[in-house]
């Protein structure tokens, strides 16, 4: 099968279009020269206005004319380019059944390969089949054709002996995050990335030791305060005592006034401790007697 062309032949073919360009140059150029010069003033513009014009139309006159050769140019061609597309059709739907066997056929040999890397697999992983999916090693490359079933061997072996050496590692370190490291290695079966998660837990666990010291001594801090500013509150308005041995003085009206015992309950939040106890000492001054008789943190 060969295309032949038989008109026009090789040298039949249009090779250029004569026509007076470089007549129309030289007048286009010295027209246009003219008009380039040319100043219009604005009484002028009427006559700017029209010699535009003449120059847009006969533009428009040019461009009119090329593609009108164009046409006519492409008449043969827009023939042959039909006719040639329609024969490519044909031959692409040979082609295509071809390639559908062809695709076919590659494809079942990709799926024998596949079973027996998959043998191959089974033979060399060994005990690490439960953590060393064939999923996670598999390479796609394994199934082209240059790949050879031995250099497949190999690699899997690889894997194996690499994995178990990692693992020995990992489970001879004492830290308490080896589970950690072990889940993070065996995500990709990369040693210092898992190496990487224990380094992060013991930086995390130290700065957590050294938050929660901190709270603790806050917190300590804290309560002490208030166990003082409890005890002045307790403190206030009574009379200082003699040593235990001795028997306290009573206080005696010096007048017939008659006098009011009053009872009550107060309860301080911890940034009104200072000003309640100056209320309390207040208070003290104004009674005969004052006695606080229970004081509780709530």
């Amino acid at each position: 099968m060969e295309l032949k062309i038989y008109n026009p032949q090789a040298d039949g073919f249009l090779q250029k279009i004569d026509w007076n360009f470089e007549e129309l140059k030289s007048e286009i150029t010295n027209k246009a020269n003219d008009y380039m010069s040319l100043v219009y003033t604005p009484d002028q513009m009427k006559e700017a206005k029209k010699d535009r014009a003449a120059l847009r139309k006969f533009i428009t006159a040019l461009e009119d004319k090329r593609k009108e050769i164009k046409k006519q140019v492409m008449i043969p061609y827009t023939d042959f380019e039909e006719k040639e597309k329609e024969l490519i059709s044909i031959v692409n739907q040979a082609v295509s059944n071809i390639d559908t066997q062809i695709k076919a056929y590659d494809e079942s040999i990709r799926q024998e390969k596949l079973e027996k890397v998959k043998e191959i697999y089974a033979k060399t992983i060994g005990g690490l089949a439960d953590i060393v999916t064939f999923d996670k090693i598999f390479k796609e490359s394994w199934l082209n054709v240059s790949t050879t079933l031995k250099s497949i061997t190999n690699e899997i072996t690889e894997v194996r002996d690499k994995i178990d050496n990692d693992l020995v590692v990992i489970n001879a370190d004492t830290s308490p995050y080896a589970y950690e490291m072990k889940e993070e290695y065996l995500k990709n079966f990369d040693l210092t990335a898992a190496v990487n998660k224990k380094q992060q837990l013991e930086e995390t666990a130290k700065k957590k030791a050294l938050f929660e010291e901190q709270q603790r001594q806050e917190e300590a801090q804290r309560k002490q305060q208030l166990e003082e500013e409890a005890k002045k509150i307790a403190s206030a308005g009574k009379e200082e005592t003699e040593p235990n041995d001795q028997v306290p003085v009573q206080k005696t009206r010096t007048t017939g006034e008659r006098t009011l015992a009053i009872t009550f309950r107060c309860v301080v939040k911890e940034h009104n401790f200072e000003e309640a106890n100056m209320k309390l000492n207040i208070l003290k001054k104004a009674c005969e007697e004052f006695e606080i008789i229970k004081q509780e943190e709530m």
